[in-house]
């Protein structure tokens, strides 16, 4: 049986090279990963390993770390313990081929000098899948603004950070001006709860949106190496709310943002700081504060009207100013989100 001899040899052949190719697969993928990683501008760094997952079409990265190559942070501006890719198997029921990705233990640490601009981040996730992302989760991630030059030292953060964006590319709900949906829950520093839910359009060059985003609780104190740094303000005690509504068509964004404090007490300076203007300027606040608070409820707050172009919108500093009169001497502002921005109240034309 010659060719019985010669078939078996050849399939035993084409076995070893399959099994060699699948061995060495995930230290190609992993060599091309750090490659395009050292191809972004101003940044560098690497993965731990890739891992291939071929019966599912994914492939997982570990111990993702990016960092600014020159005068950034110690710390990381990316990092990830887990960035698992795979193909979307419930889009192909609606006849798309795209994929998913998650990622796990998400760091993100920003700062004056280590802001990202310089690197084009969209054009690096497309060299990481072959295939449209439709769908992008970050599962128990973080977010911190350090500041090393400012005394004392600032570094305020978001963790516990879990969110979510769907139907990015619109396989569903193709007549949704906005098909995509947003949703963020997470806490901050002084344990104020986070939350943002929303509606969105990401195939436009400039997205549109219709979002709500609260923080709730927060204690006031936790903040203070921010506001003692930037403000000259320190806090015994106190919490505060943020609450915010924006919306944007074509290029033209409506909204707001309500900072809501309650039960506010700006610490004696006298034992804290013996700079004579720090003195009269905590002074000076904490008499404003008083005097403008709502005093049934002891609640200071102001409503920021936003308003124009997305990229430099205008944020109407005399409005925001009189609404601290409108708070302290009527009805005191609820500490939820108003209701009263919408994305059909935008003019749809393009600019």
């Amino acid at each position: 049986m010659p060719g019985k001899k010669i078939w078996i040899p050849a399939v035993a052949g084409i076995a070893l090279l399959l099994i060699a190719v699948r061995i060495y697969l995930p230290y190609w993928v992993t060599d091309y990963v750090n490659g395009e990683i050292s191809r972004l501008d101003g940044y560098g760094g690497g993965v731990g390993e890739i891992d291939l997952h071929l019966w599912r079409g994914a492939y997982q990265i570990h111990d993702l770390n990016i960092h600014k190559t020159q005068g950034g942070l110690k710390e990381p501006f990316m990092a990830a313990k887990t960035v698992d890719l795979s193909v979307q198997w419930n889009a192909l029921f609606q006849g798309a081929i795209v994929a998913e990705i998650d990622v796990y233990k998400l760091n993100l640490n920003f700062a004056k000098n280590q802001t990202g601009e310089e690197a084009n981040w969209a054009e690096f996730v497309d060299t990481l899948s072959p295939l449209d992302i439709n769908r992008l989760a970050v599962h128990s991630g973080k977010i911190a603004y350090i500041d090393y030059t400012a005394d004392p030292n600032v570094n305020i953060y978001l963790d516990h950070i879990n969110a979510e964006v769907t139907n990015v590319k619109k396989i569903e709900d193709k007549d949704n001006p906005l098909p995509s949906n947003l949703h963020v829950s997470g806490h901050s520093i002084g344990d104020g709860k986070l939350s943002i839910d929303g509606k969105l359009n990401l195939l436009k060059n400039t997205p549109d949106f219709d979002i709500t985003a609260k923080l709730e609780g927060a204690s006031l104190t936790a903040f203070n190496d921010y506001t003692r740094s930037y403000a000259s303000v320190d806090f015994e005690s106190g919490t505060i709310g943020i609450f915010s509504e924006l919306a944007a068509a074509n290029g033209r964004v409506i909204g707001y943002v309500k900072p809501v404090a309650d039960n506010i007490s700006i610490i004696d300076v006298k034992n804290q700081d013996k700079n004579p203007f720090n003195l009269l300027w905590e002074s000076a606040v904490a008499v404003f504060v008083k005097l403008f608070q709502n005093h049934p409820t002891d609640q200071f707050a102001m409503r920021i009207p936003i308003e124009g172009d997305i990229n430099n919108p205008d944020q109407n500093i005399w409005a925001a100013f009189l609404s601290i009169f409108e708070n302290a001497f009527g009805k005191a502002f609820s500490k939820d989100a108003d209701g009263n921005i919408d994305f059909s109240d935008i003019p749809q034309q393009e600019n």
